[in-house]
């Protein structure tokens, strides 16, 4: 934890920041560092009044020596009156109630890991187990987002992160890319479901290798996980994120050595929690992302946007694009196209290339001709036959009066849309209406 370092290093005006970013997450250690600094005068005056309203709101978070410490300040304050009315005002921003409200999720044993809103996969490829890996006993995760098409194909496939690096992404794309869903047909409407979220474990715990591994690695794995825990009770909100990770699995060696120490039901959940508190950008999408979808806890959308906006805030590409995402779709927010716009643009200078494609297709509505071009150009950059894309710069070039252009880049986005199983009735029905206003023409 940043905070931490900063704050024993004597950068107290650093920590005190920190410490009030991770205060406003629930962070109870956070709040008694607060109290801590306010009594002994860290970085400022000391303030007896102000330290006695930190520990009691960390307190409140159920922290005994915050209690205690609340106790003592109490009796060293002459004047007690103010006292209530400083704890009321901090409790606003940082008190217990109101992190119930605003962040906390609920955890409960019956909800899926996977996506109950999602549409129905209708065509599944079991990913390809590297050699290598599996020869070694190597084990590993890989988090990915992806899109779905109206047909049911699965686009524009994001690898968000993965352990160990650079060793199951390329087996896990090329099978979730040839996974079908069924069409998203809504009446005569199409739809795009965005933000398909999936945690795939690969796991060596089938049959007499798994044994065999699982017995030469066994002590160095204890060793390590020993290790791991010790850290993740110590606040390391990295280690917190990947116990959390191995948790959602209960066939990996990993696992099976954490569930000796996490042996409560919703002990992936509640380490997840921990890392999103101690101001960990994926933990607080990934949290975030669960409660949106009515993963590892009870649906709540203000909650789970609550904390993509905390990771959007970081700088977290991925949950600035889901956040423009969630008020374009969103019928119970109101759509604020500019507010969008700007979580799209912050995401696309990082090369984000659904931010880049989408906030093509927003200036494309309000004729920003130029932004189109640079956009269209950035996002060829990784992908020169995106479909999408195409289809994109044929409307950009026929709302530049060249038609001809266009109708050949149009029929250049359905071919290379053919070639990858994707919906294209969209782009054959724009042409077709082309075609009908030339001849009235």
């Amino acid at each position: 934890m940043t905070a931490t370092i900063a704050y024993q290093q004597q950068h107290f005006e650093q920590a005190r920041q920190e410490f009030l970013q991770l205060a406003r997450l629930g962070n109870v250690d956070a709040l008694y560092n607060l109290g801590v600094m306010n009594l002994h005068g860290q970085g400022q005056d000391k303030d007896h009044a102000r330290a006695f309203a930190w520990f009691s709101i960390a307190a409140d978070f159920g922290l005994s020596e915050a209690a205690s410490a609340a106790s003592l300040v109490y009796q060293q304050v002459d004047d007690k009156d103010p006292l209530s009315a400083l704890k009321q005002s901090l409790e606003q921003d940082f008190g217990y109630q109101h992190y119930q409200r605003t962040l906390q999720p609920h955890f409960v044993s019956s909800v899926s890991q996977e996506e109950d809103l999602a549409p129905q996969r209708s065509h599944f490829l079991e990913p390809v187990y590297p050699p290598e890996a599996y020869k070694k006993g190597l084990e590993g995760w890989v988090w990915l987002e992806f899109d779905i098409d109206p047909s049911g194909a699965v686009k524009d496939l994001e690898i968000i992160d993965a352990y160990p690096p650079q060793e199951f992404e390329r087996a896990i794309y090329n099978a979730v890319s040839r996974w079908r869903y069924q069409p998203l047909l809504k009446g005569q409407e199409v739809q795009t479901y965005h933000s398909r979220s999936l945690l795939y474990h690969f796991s060596t715990h089938k049959g007499r290798r798994y044994r065999e591994s699982f017995s030469r690695q066994s002590n160095a794995y204890q060793q390590r996980i020993s290790e791991l825990i010790e850290r993740a009770e110590q606040g390391d909100a990295l280690v917190q994120y990947y116990i959390s990770n191995w948790l959602m699995t209960e066939q990996s060696n990993a696992a099976m050595l954490l569930r000796r120490h996490y042996q409560q039901e919703n002990a992936q959940g509640e380490v997840l929690l921990g890392a999103a508190k101690n101001g960990y950008a994926l933990a607080q999408y990934r949290l975030g992302s669960s409660l949106l979808r009515g993963q590892l806890a009870q649906s709540d959308r203000q909650k789970g946007l609550n904390w993509v906006l905390q990771a959007a805030q970081s700088g977290l590409a991925v949950a600035q694009y889901r956040l423009a995402r969630e008020i374009l779709d969103s019928s119970d927010i109101q759509q604020d196209k500019e507010k969008a716009a700007n979580w799209l643009s912050q995401a696309a200078k990082q090369g984000h290339f659904r931010a880049i494609r989408d906030l093509a297709e927003l200036h494309l509505q309000q004729q920003n001709w130029q932004a189109v071009t640079a956009l269209v150009a950035q996002g060829l950059q990784q992908d020169d036959d995106h479909p999408q894309l195409l289809f994109i710069q044929a409307r950009l070039l026929a709302g530049q009066n060249e038609f001809q252009a266009a109708r050949k880049k149009a029929s250049q986005a359905i071919d290379e849309a053919q070639s990858r199983g994707w919906y294209q009735q969209d782009i054959q029905a724009w042409l077709v209406q082309q075609s009908k206003n030339q001849l009235s023409d």
